[in-house]
Order: C-alpha cells, then sequence, then structure tokens
C-alpha cells in the first residue's frame, strides 16, 4: 500500500508539472501560448513597412507597395491630394508625389467603409501657409521657416559636422542646397534660381526673408498692386536618405495692403487646409467617428464621415502660400 501511494503521488506530479508548463510563458517572447494562436488569426493591418520614405537618387521612379492590409476586396485613398496613388493596388510612386508632406492612407471596403488606415510621410521640406504683416511685426517674425518631413520640431539634416576642421560648425559645413541651380549635378547652372526672381531665400538654411522679398521686388516693384500673386519653383538637396537627390517644392506668395483686403476664399483655402493637417494627424487609424480631428477653425461639427473623406482627398495642401500685407 504504502509503494503504491509513493506511485500515485509521484504520477500526479508529473501530470501537474507537464500541465504547468504548457501554461508557462514562451522563453523570451512574455507571451502565453494560447495568445499565439490569437495573434495568427488576428486581423491584417494596413502597412507599408515604414513610415517615412524618401526620393532615390536615380533616374528610375521609386515605387512602394503595401507589405500588409485587411483581407477583403478594397481599394485606397490617400488625404490630401498630391500622394501619386494607385486606388487599386496602393502603390505609391514616391517619385511623383509631392514631398514634405504627411499622408493618410485609408483602405475601404467597396461600399465605402474604412477597414483600416495608415500614416506615412514623404521626405521634404514644406513652409507653413501663413500671413506676414510686415510693417506691424519685427523683423524677426517676417521669416518663413522650413518644416522637414511634416514635423516642425525636426531639426533640417544640415550641418551636423565640422567638415572644414576650423573648430566650429558653420554654414561652411551645411551639407544641405536650397534654391539649387545646376540640375543635373554637371557644374553648370540650368536655370537661374527663386534668388535671381528677388524671392530672398538662404540657400543653407531654407529660410525665407518675407519682408526683404517683398522690399526688394518680388512682385516686380515697391509698389504692387493689391492681390497680385507669383508662384516660385525652388529645387533643393537634403543630406538624409535621400542621397541629396533634386527635390522641389513650390512656393505661393500673395500681396494685400491690408488684411481686410483678403478674400474670404483665399481665408476658406488656408481654413480648409488647417482641417486637412488636423484630420490626417488627430483622427484614429482606425477612421473612427468623432470631432477630434476636425478643426474648430470652420466651425465642424460632424464626424469624418465618408463625404469629408472625399472632400479632403480631392483637395490639394500645395503649393503653401504666404500672404504678405504691406501697409
Amino acid at each position: 500500500m504504502k509503494f503504491k501511494a509513493i506511485f500515485f503521488h509521484a504520477i500526479l506530479s508529473l501530470t501537474l508539472f507537464v500541465g504547468c508548463q504548457k501554461d508557462m510563458p514562451e522563453p523570451g517572447t512574455g507571451l502565453q501560448p494560447g495568445n499565439e494562436s490569437n495573434q495568427k488569426n488576428s486581423p491584417a493591418r494596413l502597412s507599408y513597412g515604414d513610415t517615412v520614405f524618401y526620393l532615390k537618387n536615380h533616374r528610375d521612379d521609386y515605387m512602394i507597395l503595401p507589405v500588409s492590409k485587411p483581407e477583403g476586396s478594397g481599394y485606397f485613398k490617400a488625404v490630401p491630394m498630391g500622394l501619386s496613388l494607385d486606388t487599386l493596388s496602393g502603390r505609391i510612386n514616391v517619385t511623383l508625389s509631392e514631398t514634405g508632406l504627411r499622408y493618410k492612407i485609408y483602405y475601404l471596403s467597396s461600399g465605402g467603409t474604412v477597414l483600416d488606415s495608415v500614416k506615412l510621410v514623404i521626405s521634404g521640406i514644406d513652409y507653413k501657409d501663413a500671413i506676414y504683416e510686415i510693417a506691424s511685426t519685427p523683423n524677426a517674425y517676417d521669416t518663413a521657416f522650413p518644416v522637414y518631413n511634416a514635423r516642425q520640431e525636426l531639426a533640417l539634416p544640415c550641418g551636423d559636422d565640422d567638415d572644414d576642421d576650423d573648430g566650429d560648425i558653420d554654414d561652411d559645413d551645411n551639407a544641405c542646397i536650397f534654391d539649387e541651380t545646376d540640375l543635373n549635378g554637371d557644374g553648370n547652372d540650368d536655370i537661374p534660381g527663386a534668388v535671381q526672381d528677388k524671392l530672398l531665400i538662404d540657400t543653407k538654411k531654407g529660410t525665407i526673408d518675407v519682408e526683404a522679398s517683398f522690399h526688394g521686388g518680388v512682385f516686380g516693384s515697391s509698389s504692387p498692386p493689391n492681390g497680385i500673386s507669383k508662384d516660385f519653383a525652388l529645387y533643393y538637396r537634403l543630406q538624409d536618405a535621400s542621397n541629396r537627390a533634386l527635390n522641389k517644392i513650390t512656393v505661393r506668395l500673395y500681396h494685400y495692403k491690408k488684411r481686410s483686403d483678403i478674400p474670404q476664399s483665399l481665408l476658406d483655402t488656408l481654413n480648409l487646409r488647417n482641417d486637412i493637417s488636423v484630420a490626417v494627424n488627430m483622427i484614429p487609424n482606425n477612421g473612427g467617428s468623432g470631432n477630434s480631428g476636425i478643426s474648430q477653425a470652420s466651425s465642424i461639427n460632424q464626424s469624418f464621415s465618408l463625404s469629408y473623406r472625399e472632400e479632403y482627398a480631392a483637395k490639394p495642401k500645395r503649393p503653401p502660400i504666404i500672404i504678405i500685407i504691406s501697409q
């Protein structure tokens, strides 16, 4: 009887040990084995494998495809307008897309239901849409600063090393070029550049001196007409993962004598662009409803429905608008 009791106790202990082993986390994972099947069965998310994509310094167009997406047939849509996106496959032509912007890409069912969404940035610079009252503000506030990779707090990838070994980091060490005029890299100017057209841009830092540009005759006269506008194509190169590939942005300048002269249609454009930025950055990735993604600038009190998504996808956020008030 004593031997049978000992044998029974041994079998019971072994059974309990094996049972506990099945419930123990897998080494190095911290996950319960039961969760493994749940992870395998979890729905696929929309993903491009990264969130920032850079131009490539070669002739062929640079294409990217989704690495995963939710199951089921559907189509793709991007907000704002400017992303070269194939709506059927989700393929993005980075080369042909507007750079320096953050986009929100939706994968929708054939009926228009949001299945998933993801945000990504096509690397480059942008300038904030802004109104500059040059007669009433200090000169320091009349400067337009480049925004890198859609993040205002992010420093430009320029001047990080003391390349000339002079003991300090200065403009001579800046590896970026703004208002590039040698487009094919052969050492000769191919275009005159925006500076020659009186848009005073710092070729090392990318800042635009708005007031000096105005007084220097950026509109062709020291007393330009009310409501005049002018576009400037700025080519540039950045010392980042683009390997100094040629990039481009167009900047649009307006002149009005007084703030009250700005037409409501232009103010509506600025408000709409602000709404788009907030929508791209703030609305949950699952496309859920709620007012969190809608700017108060134009008092939109509805959820981010399909109608808004369609409107925002059809509206461009470029070119950046700089409005100069001279009086």
